[in-house]
């Protein structure tokens, strides 16, 4: 059994290897990247917001509480979510996280542990 798993272990392994001596990735493109695709994931929080206001005021027009009530959670859901979003991922923020890291501080944690190999390239 642990003989049929070998070979899938050692494609994997040179792989693994293969990547880590190619050219070094720019970390600062990352974070832009990274913040970009994190404030637009907001603003579509927000355009959720708006709907479920758009949502309750045509609920509470046709007389369904609720319904309403129901628009009304998922709008403040929503828009809280997008608030905090647009706060965390700012674009002072992402400014202040790149100027300290070209002078040589390291990335903050909350960064570091959400950037991903898709924010190394372009995104689409």
């Amino acid at each position: 059994m642990a003989f049929r798993i070998l070979p899938f272990l050692l494609l994997i392994s040179i792989d693994m290897r293969a990547q880590g001596n190619g050219p070094v990735r720019d970390s600062a493109y990352a974070v832009h990247n990274l913040f970009r695709q994190r404030r637009g994931n907001a603003l579509s929080e927000a355009g959720y917001g708006l709907a479920g206001l758009a949502g309750t005021a045509f609920a509470a027009s046709r007389g369904q509480g609720a319904v309403a009530g129901l628009f009304t959670l998922n709008a403040l859901v929503s828009s809280v979510l997008a608030i905090h979003h647009l706060g965390r991922y700012s674009e002072s923020r992402e400014a202040g996280v790149v100027r300290q890291y070209e002078q040589g501080w390291p990335l903050p944690a909350d960064i570091r542990k959400r950037l991903k190999i898709k924010y190394f390239r372009p995104l689409k």
